[in-house]
């Protein structure tokens, strides 16, 4: 797994069930779960909108970070989600999610955050 200064993207990938890793735009591996830490959270209106209107599907909602090794999910991490019928990433309670201090992409396709952040109200 690479570990660049400047992170890597991890998104869901669908036919494999499993994460994608980007390290410098490519995809460099498939992994069953992973850790990221310093986490901005991307997700393309543009493209969900068009994805909806034509029914593709593309990688247009991501997580970008530095890849934490051996570091467990903590019980106080929250889970939040991406769906393609709503814009951005949101934690249970509905708010959108932007940032996180760290989180985990886990092998069943869930995903969970630490120390939540939004730059929208």
């Amino acid at each position: 797994m690479p570990t660049r200064s400047d992170g890597v993207e991890a998104y869901r990938n669908l036919t494999r069930r499993s994460w994608s890793v980007r390290a410098g735009g490519r995809v460099v591996g498939h992994v069953p779960a992973i850790a990221l830490a310093g986490v901005r959270l991307r997700a393309s209106e543009a493209a969900r909108l068009r994805c909806l209107r034509t029914g593709s599907r593309d990688v247009h909602a991501w997580a970008r970070g530095l890849p934490l090794v051996g570091v467990p999910r903590p019980p106080g991490a929250l889970r939040f989600s991406y769906r393609l019928d709503r814009p951005g990433f949101r934690l249970p309670d509905g708010a959108p999610l932007t940032s996180a201090a760290a989180v985990w992409l886990e092998a069943d396709g869930s995903a969970w955050c630490l120390a939540p952040c939004s730059e929208f109200p």
